[in-house]
C-alpha cells in the first residue's frame, strides 16, 4: 500500500514541477518584444494571444497592446492596429504617447483616438457665509442708525458634474443643498429715563434658509500647471426648501419679550436667481481631481417684497419685526472631489 501511494505523491510532484516551468507573462513580453526588434512580426500575436495577455498586470498588459498595435501597423493591417489602440486606452485610459521615443505612425494612430474624459462626477462640501442686501427698509418701529444685518455660515454640500469642452473649457453643473444664513441686529431708541439715560430696544435673531441650488457655469483654465488654476462665471438657480427665524427682543429697563422661531417660507420667493463668478484650483489625485475653489454668488432676485413685509403677524406685534426687501449675496469656500469617466473610441474623419 506504500508504494502506491509514494508513486501517487511522485508523480503530483511532477506535474506541480512541470506546470510552473512555463514561461511567466513577464518572460512571454520580453520574448515578444525580442521577436518584434528582429522583425519576425508574424510571429507576434501568436506569442501575445488573448489568454496570455489575460493573465498579465495592467502594466504588462499596456506594454504588450503596444507591441501589437505597432505590429500590425507595419503589417498595415489598421483594423487590428485600431483595435490594439482601443485595448491600450481601455486598459489604461491614463495611456500617454513619448513623441521622442515612440514611432511616428503610432503617434499619428492615437491621436486619431478619443483619449480625454468625457465627464467627470464627484461630491462637493464647504461653508457659505451669506449677508442680505436690503433694497427697501421696512420697519415696524423707527430704528436707530446703529441697526445691521450681519454675515452668517451655513453648510453647502451635494454631487458635481463636469463635461470637458476642450483643453481649456469645461461646462460645470452642481446639484446642491445650501444653507444661507445672516444675524439681524435691530435697535431701537425708545427715549430716556429719570436721570436722562437713553433707553434702547433691541431684537436680535438669526434667519436660516434652506436651498435646493442648481449652479451652472463655465470654467477657464488659465494654464497648465500642477494645480489646474481657473477662472468660471455662470449663474445659479435656487429653490427655496425652508426658512425661519429665531429671534428674541430685549428692552432696558423692562423685560425681555422671549426668544420664538417664526416661519418665514410664506412670504419668501421660491426661485432665486444669482450670478456667479469662481476662481479655483485643481489637483490632480488618482483617478481624478481635489479641487479648491472660493465663488462669489450676488443675488439677482428679490427674495421677497413689500407686499409680505408684514404678512408674519407674531413677529411683527410681538418682537416688532418687519420685513425689508432685500437680496441674498453669498461667499463660499469649497473642497471637491470629482472622478474622471473615460470611454475611448476612434474619432471619425471630418469630411
Amino acid at each position: 500500500m506504500k508504494r502506491p501511494l509514494l508513486f501517487i505523491i511522485i508523480l503530483l510532484f511532477l506535474n506541480s514541477a512541470f506546470a510552473q516551468d512555463g514561461p511567466t507573462p513577464a518572460q512571454t513580453l520580453r520574448l515578444a518584444r525580442a521577436t518584434y526588434e528582429q522583425g519576425r512580426l508574424h510571429e507576434i500575436p501568436t506569442q501575445l494571444n488573448d489568454e496570455v495577455i489575460a493573465k498579465m498586470s495592467k502594466q504588462e498588459k499596456v506594454d504588450a497592446h503596444k507591441i501589437l498595435c505597432l505590429t500590425y501597423i507595419y503589417l498595415e493591417e489598421p483594423a487590428k492596429a485600431d483595435q490594439s489602440m482601443l485595448n491600450i486606452l481601455l486598459t489604461d485610459p491614463y495611456f500617454e504617447i513619448n513623441e521622442v521615443v515612440d514611432p511616428a505612425e503610432f503617434v499619428a494612430l492615437y491621436r486619431t483616438f478619443r483619449t480625454r474624459p468625457i465627464y467627470r462626477v464627484g461630491a462637493k462640501l464647504g461653508i457659505n457665509a451669506s449677508q442680505p442686501n436690503v433694497i427697501e427698509s421696512v420697519t415696524a418701529v423707527e430704528l436707530s442708525d446703529d441697526s445691521e444685518y450681519k454675515y452668517g455660515l451655513g453648510l453647502l454640500f451635494g454631487g458635481v458634474v463636469d463635461v470637458p469642452i476642450n483643453d481649456k473649457m469645461t461646462l460645470h453643473g452642481e446639484l446642491l443643498y445650501i444653507q444661507k444664513k445672516f444675524e439681524i441686529d435691530l435697535k431701537v431708541n425708545r427715549g430716556q429715563d429719570a436721570l436722562g439715560e437713553t433707553l434702547i430696544n433691541q431684537f436680535e435673531g438669526i434667519e436660516t434658509q434652506s436651498w435646493l441650488s442648481i449652479p451652472l457655469s463655465f470654467e477657464y483654465k488659465i494654464m497648465e500647471k500642477k494645480f489646474n488654476p481657473y477662472i468660471a462665471g455662470g449663474v445659479s438657480i435656487d429653490y427655496l426648501l425652508n426658512d425661519e427665524l429665531v429671534g428674541e427682543r430685549t428692552r432696558e429697563d423692562a423685560s425681555a419679550i422671549p426668544e420664538s422661531t417664526f416661519e418665514l417660507k410664506p412670504q419668501r420667493e421660491k426661485i432665486n436667481i444669482s450670478a456667479l463668478v469662481a476662481a479655483g484650483a485643481k489637483f490632480k489625485i488618482a483617478g481624478g481631481f481635489f479641487v479648491a475653489e472660493v465663488r462669489y454668488l450676488y443675488g439677482l432676485t428679490k427674495v421677497n417684497s413689500e407686499e409680505t413685509a408684514y404678512a408674519n403677524q407674531e413677529a411683527t406685534w410681538e418682537q416688532g419685526y418687519a420685513d425689508p426687501v432685500f437680496k441674498v449675496s453669498s461667499l463660499a469656500l469649497t473642497g471637491s472631489y470629482i472622478h474622471n469617466i473615460f470611454n475611448p473610441k476612434k474619432l471619425k474623419r471630418k469630411k
